[in-house]
């Protein structure tokens, strides 16, 4: 009868010599001398309070062992102290044995001896009884990452995980690895993971690698000296197809933002878009805006920006295409004649199409835009076809809108060609993109097999884990000659990362494409 009022919800007053504060004071302290605090009840829970066992061999001082399930901020001392005042006779506590912690319980913890033998054997001795990081964690929902995905929330970036989890937004997560293990700790908000506190570390950067690779070149520019690059399966075919260049005299102008355009540019006709990849639809929308801007006397022009503003608005990158020098070549060669490269930030988010249109306005004289039927911009996508179409009849520009691009009845997004190639669909991907699928990187120093780790300056798309048949030749540069690429090689996919097997006295090309070649006939990459 006397335990019944200590179960459930309680107020206890925690034992003078306990660790919280008191104006700036451990209560410890304050008790040791001799003017002990005078501290407020605190609430707590006990759920289970039950007597195991009573001990009156010495009736001056009987024993009770109790069984107590609580929870957190509970102090046993002062259940013992209350019980004993309830009881009229007193009480202190003689001994606590704690039997578990949440999931963990007692019979499956470790002795010091046992540690103490283990720290003896060695490090891995120790390490066999330490329990998961994320052991104990089983409420947390936990959500299966990709190698790339690992890759984007280890940099701290957003991400819309292939495998969508169903969960309410604001769940709290656990990132687990593709072998199981975590990762780290995030939310799921508004269909993207929000990474919060990350265990693994990231990549190494572009710039270190890039700076090994340069402090090689001593080594790795002599073919003599350099270890011979293991036989790799040569590609079906050995070099890529010529750039198709619309008018060889066209040299570009880059403009470095809408703040940088100056009359003496001419009369613009314009398209707006991040142009990633240059697959064949962007190049359809490309020539219609050619065949406009002709018809007005005009030039025709691209407003591209600096970054995806999917990494300002989503937090995440989708990862790239194309290479962004080699798409300021196939823009050049698709006949465009000024691109404006603009930052995209957050004024740039928040500002209405209006104004946008505006800023170039005030600057160049604008003919007109090329637009497809779902294209917007500007702050919530403001500027469509309809609302363009209405301000142009006001300011006096025309708004061109023509059909969005379609292959075998399916619209080309970079999306899809995305997918296709996550998926290994590099066929499907080539269908959509007009070409074999490449990415531009730094080739490192090879190792002792003659691999050369690729790296990126941004993330790219890639393929599932495997070998894949590659061409290589110099990257692309506006105002350099694009060099078909053309060196045989073997690409090798691993967690994200590329390695490219190549001959010896290629590997020291510094700046490459790298171009993905489909598997010959009735073969697949080896994965």
């Amino acid at each position: 009868m006397a335990l019944a009022p200590f179960r459930g919800p309680i107020q206890q007053v925690p034992p003078d010599y306990s660790a919280l504060k008191v104006a700036g004071r451990r209560a410890y302290d304050l008790a040791r001398q001799g003017t002990p605090a005078e501290l407020a009840p605190r609430a707590v829970i006990i759920k289970r309070l039950e007597l195991v066992e009573w001990d009156d061999a010495d009736t001056a001082r009987p024993t009770a062992v109790l069984e107590v399930e609580c929870g957190a901020g509970t102090y046993i001392r002062s259940l013992a102290r209350d019980l004993g005042e309830r009881l009229g006779c007193g009480a202190y506590l003689g001994a606590l044995v704690r039997t578990a912690s949440g999931p963990f319980q007692l019979p499956s913890s470790h002795s010091l001896d046992e540690i103490r033998a283990a720290a003896e054997v060695g490090p891995k001795a120790l390490a066999k009884l330490l329990l998961p990081i994320d052991a104990g964690l089983d409420a947390i929902p936990g959500v299966a990452l990709t190698a790339a995905e690992v890759i984007a929330v280890a940099r701290g970036q957003q991400v819309k995980p292939t495998v969508r989890p169903e969960l309410q937004s604001g769940v709290r997560v656990r990132f687990l690895a593709e072998d199981g293990s975590l990762v780290g700790f995030g939310s799921w908000k508004a269909g993207k993971l929000v990474p919060e506190k990350i265990l693994v570390g990231a990549p190494p950067s572009a710039a270190a690698t890039a700076r090994a690779a340069d402090a090689a070149d001593a080594v790795v520019g002599d073919a003599s000296s350099a270890p011979a690059a293991a036989p790799v399966p040569g590609p079906t075919r050995t070099t890529e197809p010529k750039l198709r260049i619309v008018d060889p005299r066209n040299r570009m102008v880059v403009v470095p933002g809408i703040g940088a355009l100056q009359p003496e540019l001419g009369r613009l006709y314009l398209a707006v878009g991040v142009f990633d990849g240059l697959h064949r639809g962007h190049l359809y929308l490309l020539r219609e805006l050619c065949r406009a801007a002709r018809r007005a006397g005009a030039r025709p022009a691209v407003i591209t920006f600096d970054a995806h503003p999917e990494e300002l608005i989503e937090g995440l990158a989708p990862p790239l295409l194309c290479d962004p020098d080699e798409r300021l070549v196939r823009l050049q060669a698709a006949g465009i004649e000024v691109t404006v490269v603009q930052h995209f930030d957050h004024a740039l988010r928040i500002t209405p199409y209006d104004a946008f249109v505006a800023a170039i306005r005030e600057r160049v004289d604008v003919a007109g835009f090329v637009m497809t039927p779902d294209a917007a911009f500007g702050f919530e996508r403001g500027g469509t076809p309809e609302t363009l179409t209405a301000l142009g009849e006001k300011e006096g520009f025309a708004v061109v809108v023509v059909p969005s691009f379609q292959s075998n009845g399916q619209q080309v997004r970079s999306s899809e060609i995305r997918r296709r190639i996550s998926d290994g669909d590099l066929a499907g991907a080539r269908s959509l993109l007009g070409r074999d699928h490449g990415f531009t990187g730094m080739l490192g120093t090879p190792d002792a097999s003659g691999a050369a780790p690729l790296v990126f300056d941004l993330p790219v798309s890639l393929p599932p884990d495997g070998r894949y048949p590659a061409i290589v030749g110099p990257a692309w540069k506006l105002g350099r000659r694009p060099v078909p690429a053309s060196v045989a090689a073997t690409a090798v996919v691993a967690e994200g990362r590329v390695a490219v097997e190549i001959a010896a006295e290629a590997a020291a090309m510094g700046h490459v494409r790298v171009v993905l070649l489909r598997p010959s006939e009735g073969s697949e990459a080896s994965r």
